[in-house]
């Protein structure tokens, strides 16, 4: 509430006291007057007291003092002076300590439990009564609490009690003459008036949001902390750059490759010096396809590419850009290529890129499933003349790939990374070995050739294998003997320590692995034997392994044929030794290889005169198989198929037939060692006996 003076009666001292003090004990029925109806007719004839409706018409307007008048008064002893003679109206919105009572329910102090309020006085604000209902007993405990927290209140509230008597002395002085007396207490009216419209509480509610704000950032940064990998992701998305200092690869760790290694660094050079080619005319590739079988180092050619460009290098994997949301792909697609741009000159590598750059399809089951391609392919024909961005992709799988991204200008080079011949076996052989103790028997060379067909990771894996085994024997240096057993553990698969109980189903393998190494052996045409053993590795009760004299590039009819006979002497051995009704299934894998080579004889590789030279490709990845051929040539190609087999079959058994002694003395030699070399096959067989 607030009063208004009339310049024409001025009211007297007693009249300002009266009003400057809220009533005590005396006066509590006027009091209560005042605040019900808001008139006071005992101080017309002094000063004019407005109704509610008339009076608080511009206050309620403001939401903080209309809310403050339906809390509870609460005892307050202070007396508010500001600014002179002008005293700004202030309902009290904060506790001593700076806490508010109208706070937002976010974050609220532990302060704002305790039970004080705070009347919205105007002017000046008296005591109220202590002994009021409710009010008194909480309210030492209240005042204790906050004078402890705000060491400065006396202070403060000396310095006011101190302004309120200047201005009681200022009032009373008989030196001003009524006019001055007057002027006075209408500018007490002025200041309280423009105290109530000024906007006290604006900095408060700057605060106040500030502080919700901040609150609920803190709140969702603590979720996010919670939230998975996955959904993570799919939010931010995951950081792709790899700088150069992080790669410690050159391409002098690179070995056998050296075609592949010769193309890569040509990039490389395109990389560090673009402008020796764009000179001439030359425009920067913006694209080189790694293809090869699985180990064969692409991915560490493109990691020695960017060790060697010393530019930023940028990685990702195909399975990487989809995730659960649709559009995903697309959207990191880009956002990958948009950095790399800012950052040109530079290397995108995107390895396994079959899984982002399959063959489009138009299958109602996604139909969003072009997106991430269809992104890719307009980045990687988006670039402006040697923008400096070059896409290294990798992948075993390159029949997959869609033929848009094949096309010159997105990948203008296509380099072969097979499996290393002699010279690039040695060359391997040579970097690793030297990080390893080796005996004295150590020979690369019989390493070498012993290991045809070997990739770079599998020859890698062979000297890790070796060197673990000879340190958890025990041992100061790597033998050969070490490197020989982690070969057949790359060839055959880990090995079980003890052979199965059972000497039945162990004399059935010995004549099944004899079958198989007796028919390589007298077959012209086969790769040479290796080892064959009854000791169970990997899934298989026994093994025989091969290992050919020299590279191969291809596989002549010939040699398939006597691949066939090899992989049916199992079974043939079994049905010789046992009989028809005693064959056991150990040789379906035999068999499916057997099917596989024949099936491809007749319908890919053209080995067949009835079918000729036509071929009938199989789309085995098309969810409905359709068959376009005739019913007679169906039949005439399952009729090669198994003319082959069974001829093969024959071929098999009449060489076990031939040599049945030879057969018998090689299982039970084989019951006796468990495993034989080829040396000791080939005595066993030629001579009949061999010794340890």
């Amino acid at each position: 509430m607030f009063a208004v003076f009339q310049p024409s009666s001025v009211p007297s001292l007693a009249s300002l006291s009266a009003v400057g003090r809220a009533p005590g004990r005396t006066n509590r029925a006027s009091t209560r007057t005042v605040i019900s109806d808001l008139q006071v007719t005992s101080f017309q004839n002094t000063f004019l007291w407005f109704s509610k409706s008339q009076l608080f018409s511009s206050l309620l307007k403001n939401k903080d003092f209309q809310r403050a008048l339906f809390y509870t008064p609460a005892v307050k002893e202070e007396v508010t002076i500001q600014n002179s003679c002008v005293w700004p109206t202030n309902y009290e919105s904060e506790n001593r300590n700076r806490f508010s009572l109208y706070r937002s329910s976010l974050l609220r102090s532990p302060l704002e439990k305790i039970n004080f309020g705070f009347v919205p006085m105007r002017g000046f604000k008296t005591k109220a009564s202590i002994a009021r209902e409710g009010y008194g007993a909480g309210l030492s405990s209240t005042a204790d609490v906050l004078r402890s927290l705000r060491k400065d209140d006396h202070t403060k509230k000396n310095d006011r009690v101190d302004k309120i008597k200047h201005m009681r002395t200022y009032l009373e002085d008989s030196s001003l003459s009524p006019d001055e007396q007057s002027r006075l207490r209408i500018a007490f009216a002025e200041g309280y008036v423009a105290g109530d419209r000024k906007p006290k509480s604006g900095k408060l509610k700057i605060l106040t949001m500030f502080r919700d704000i901040l609150g609920m950032a803190l709140i969702v940064a603590v979720l996010f902390m919670f939230i998975g990998g996955p959904i993570r992701r799919v939010i931010i998305g995951t950081s792709n750059e790899v700088l150069p200092e992080e790669i410690d690869v050159s391409f002098k760790d690179v070995r056998g490759a050296k075609e592949a290694k010769q193309e890569l660094q040509e990039i490389v050079e395109f990389l560090r010096n673009p402008g020796k080619f764009s000179l001439l005319g030359g425009k920067l590739p913006k694209g080189v396809l790694l293809v090869g079988p699985p180990g064969t180092g692409k991915t560490l050619l493109a990691r020695a590419v960017a060790g060697e460009a010393g530019v930023p290098f940028f990685h990702a994997a195909g399975p990487e850009f989809d995730e659960l949301l649709v559009g995903q792909g697309a959207r990191r697609v880009r956002d990958l290529f948009q950095t790399a741009k800012a950052r040109a000159p530079c290397v995108i590598f995107i390895d396994e890129i079959d899984s982002v750059g399959a063959k489009r399809t138009n299958s109602v089951l996604h139909p969003y499933a072009n997106q991430t391609i269809n992104q890719l392919l307009t980045e990687m024909d988006g670039f402006r003349q040697n923008e400096g961005v070059i896409v290294l992709g990798a992948t075993n799988r390159r029949d997959d790939l869609d033929k848009a991204l094949l096309r010159p200008g997105r990948f203008d080079v296509e380099v072969q990374v097979q499996t290393p011949d002699l010279e690039g076996r040695k060359d391997i052989l040579e970097h690793y070995l030297a990080k390893v103790t080796l005996g004295k028997d150590i020979s690369i060379d019989y390493l070498a050739r012993g290991t045809t067909g070997f990739t770079g990771a599998d020859l890698e894996n062979l000297v890790n294998q070796a060197a673990l085994r000879a340190a958890m024997d025990g041992k100061d240096s790597v033998t050969m003997q070490y490197f020989e057993n982690a070969r057949d553990k790359v060839l055959m698969g880990p090995e079980r320590r003890s052979r199965i109980p059972d000497e039945e189903a162990n004399l059935i393998t010995a004549y099944h692995e004899g079958g198989h190494a007796l028919v390589s052996f007298y077959s012209k045409h086969h790769s040479p034997l290796h080892k064959v053993t009854i000791i169970p590795r990997g899934p298989s009760l026994g093994h025989t392994a091969y290992i050919p004299e020299k590279e191969q590039y291809h596989e002549t009819k010939v040699q398939l044929l006597a691949t066939l006979d090899t992989l049916m002497g199992g079974r043939a051995a079994e049905e010789l030794i046992f009989g028809p009704d005693k064959v056991t299934s150990g040789a379906s894998s035999d068999l499916q290889r057997a099917t596989l080579i024949a099936k491809k004889m007749v319908k890919m590789w053209g080995m067949s005169e009835s079918v000729g030279v036509r071929t009938f490709p199989e789309n085995q990845d098309s969810l409905v198989v359709v068959n376009d051929l005739a019913n007679t040539t169906a039949e005439v190609i399952d009729q090669e198929i198994k003319r082959i087999l069974n001829e093969s079959m024959e071929r098999a058994k009449h060489i076990l037939k031939t040599h049945q002694r030879e057969l018998k003395l090689l299982a039970e030699a084989l019951m006796k060692h468990e495993t034989l070399d080829a040396k000791e096959v080939k005595l066993l067989l030629e001579k009949g006996e061999f010794k340890r």
